[in-house]
């Protein structure tokens, strides 16, 4: 084997591995493009889930008729909505204040205001 032919085949084998070499990069920007295009989407679906489950709601009011055996804390109990408040604690807490009460005392027949809260918007 003559030095022409050696240094063909080395010139070749260059050109050959610089094929590769270039093959490849561009193969790992494919798949990292792939892969950010698919956790850009996968994020994208995942908030527009997230969205759907923290729908709008309302705050309204209704009366409520103190039955014999009724507690404030019993009350509070039927009405509590975990998504807006912290504990039932907080929730008798509102409801004292929006019936002026200073105490947990409640007389059965008359009436308390208690919030709830509902998706639908109700307009009058």
């Amino acid at each position: 084997m003559n030095n022409t032919d050696y240094a063909t085949k080395a010139l070749i084998n260059r050109q050959k591995r610089k094929r590769q070499v270039r093959y490849h990069i561009i193969a790992v920007i494919l798949s990292l493009f792939l892969i950010l295009t698919i956790s850009i989407l996968f994020i994208s679906i995942s908030t527009e889930a997230n969205d759907m489950e923290h729908q709008s709601s309302y705050k309204y009011y209704k009366s409520v008729e103190i039955s014999k055996g009724d507690t404030l804390w019993s009350i509070a109990n039927d009405n509590f909505d975990s998504a807006h408040y912290k504990d039932i604690s907080d929730y008798v807490t509102e409801v004292k204040k929006l019936n002026a009460l200073n105490s947990d005392n409640i007389i059965a027949g008359s009436h308390v205001i208690v919030p709830y809260y509902a998706s639908e918007f109700v307009s009058d």
